[in-house]
């Protein structure tokens, strides 16, 4: 194997690792977006309990 076939080898394997880490790091932001979108949901349905409540409570006086 000639010095330029090693360096080719050498960039593809980089470019593919690179490829790899790309896919990992849009992957774990999909699962960070999943969660702060359920810490949302959450949020919103707290809120809508408590005021859900609120009502209640002026209707019961």
């Amino acid at each position: 194997m000639g010095m330029k076939d090693k360096f080719q080898d050498q960039a593809e394997q980089w470019q593919q690792q690179g490829r790899e880490r790309a896919q990992e790091g849009r992957e774990k932001a999909g699962q960070r977006s999943s969660q702060q979108r359920e810490r949302g949901r959450q949020d919103i349905d707290d809120v809508q309990d408590e005021m859900d409540d609120r009502i209640n409570q002026d209707y019961d006086r």
